[in-house]
């Protein structure tokens, strides 16, 4: 017969009462061509409650000797899945200068809204870093 694994069913949180899934959400990144930072998340995959604040990080290093400004472009799937994958807290907002060789840590806060499908049993959060360098270059100059 078929084995129901106990996160693919719902469970009852007795702090809030809420009815809340186990979802598994995976992280990938990867640099865009020419991107020559070193970029990763902290852990690769980690199972999560719905409704529950969830925080993470993700390290970043330049590679070279020059200053250089950095974005992360999001990328969510299944798609369905996006529209209840909420970043509160996120790198991917603003642009990332870091110095040559320099080196950070940044955080992501995220919740997985709990009118979360429940055939939705996994979560992939992949991240593109591009060097925006050249489209903000007074920025650099003025560091």
């Amino acid at each position: 017969g078929f084995i129901y694994h106990r996160f693919h069913l719902p469970q009852v949180s007795f702090t809030t009462g809420f009815i809340y899934y186990i979802v598994k959400i995976t992280f990938t990144t990867t640099n865009n061509n020419g991107m020559p930072w070193f970029f990763d998340s902290d852990r690769s995959q980690m199972k999560v409650k719905t409704g529950e604040q969830n925080l993470m990080s993700y390290v970043f290093t330049n590679t070279t000797d020059k200053p250089m400004i950095a974005q992360a472009i999001p990328s969510v799937s299944p798609g369905k899945g996006a529209q209840y994958f909420h970043k509160t807290e996120c790198f991917c907002f603003e642009q990332q200068p870091l110095d040559g060789n320099g080196e950070a840590e940044m955080p992501l806060q995220f919740i997985v809204d709990q009118d979360l499908p429940a055939d939705i049993k996994t979560i992939t959060l992949s991240y593109t870093l591009f060097d925006v360098t050249s489209l903000m270059s007074d920025k650099v100059a003025s560091r």
